[in-house]
């Protein structure tokens, strides 16, 4: 036979009922201690907002609708002008390369080919890259094949500039 008890195992419940007693605003925690946030920090309070209630959550800014991040849907694309500037200093080295053959001033067209365009080159990628972090990233098909031309011409400055440059030094 089945006997049951109007004890409440975890503590007596109010006058008169078997329902177990809810802590009201003043009461401990449900071990006998304070009330705890398990997030660290005390719990807030009956009417009060959670701590950062404030704070965009990760869907947005607070009151915003679901879904929305304020974030633009413009559409990017990677920055042509850089790979431009990039190209346009390898062609530079080359021309200067060229038509200083044998001379000092050769070394001018390594220098415009060499670590200038790469250091150029480099900003495209890091600006490209950051781009593509845009909620729509539009790549051409054809810009792989020029950032590819554009290495071929920094790779045409960087020789022609430093061959000129040792042809100088070994007629010296």
């Amino acid at each position: 036979m089945l006997t049951v008890s109007s004890m409440n195992p975890f503590g007596p419940g109010p006058t008169g009922s078997g329902a177990p007693q809810q802590p009201g605003p003043q009461a401990g925690g449900p071990f006998g201690g304070p009330a705890q946030n398990p997030f660290g920090g005390p719990a807030p309070g009956p009417g009060q907002a959670p701590r950062g209630a404030n704070q965009p959550g990760p869907f947005g800014a607070p009151g915003a609708p679901s879904g929305s991040s304020g974030e633009s849907l413009e559409p990017v694309g990677p920055p042509l002008g850089i790979l431009a500037a990039a190209a346009l200093l390898a062609v530079a080295g080359i021309v200067v390369g060229a038509v200083f053959w044998g001379a000092s001033l050769s070394s001018l067209g390594w220098l415009l080919a060499g670590p200038l365009a790469i250091g150029v080159l480099a900003l495209f990628t890091a600006r490209d890259t950051a781009r593509r972090t845009a909620a729509v990233y539009l790549r051409p098909d054809w810009i792989t094949m020029a950032y590819a031309v554009v290495i071929v011409l920094i790779a045409a400055g960087v020789i022609v500039g430093s061959v000129g440059f040792a042809m100088w030094i070994g007629h010296r």
